[in-house]
């Protein structure tokens, strides 16, 4: 299971780390879109207070990952074809961004490990094995990351 926990998303509090937990659950599918977000029922299955399940709700609110309405509650948002075409032209949009960064400020070494990741990749697919990117050093995406943090 790939984690989502970022390099800000040190979970100090119980809050926060109910929140992260939340997310993810939220994210892999574990809760579903649409699904009623019960604090009682959450407090329960994450064993903290409805308090702290309150907080992470709004956290979620705030990151357009839980929507409420009065009189109905919170729920998880539900992405409409319109929602996914949009989300998809932003994030193609800042990985190109982010990819011609990386170029710039990664090393020779690093350049040509990631050609080597891709190759392998690449070949992984072509021979119709199953595709799954785990996360960490052989994931394309986070070398990127680490090739743009590398100039910081």
């Amino acid at each position: 299971m790939v984690s989502l926990i970022l390099p800000t998303d040190q979970p100090v509090t119980t809050a926060d780390k109910t929140f992260i937990q939340l997310r993810q659950d939220i994210v892999e599918g574990v809760i579903r879109p649409s699904s009623k977000l019960s604090e009682t029922e959450l407090s329960t299955r994450y064993a903290v207070s409805r308090a702290v399940i309150r907080e992470a709700i709004n956290r979620l609110e705030s990151c357009h990952l839980v929507e409420r309405k009065a009189n109905v509650g919170a729920r998880v948002v539900v992405l409409t074809q319109d929602g996914l075409e949009e989300l998809y032209q932003v994030r193609e949009a800042l990985e190109g961004m982010a990819a011609r960064l990386a170029a710039v400020h990664m090393t020779e070494a690093e350049i040509s490990d990631l050609n080597s990741l891709l190759s392998s990749h690449f070949k992984t697919v072509q021979s119709g094995e199953t595709y799954y990117q785990e996360a960490g050093d052989l994931d394309f995406h986070y070398r990127i990351i680490l090739g743009n943090l590398s100039s910081v």
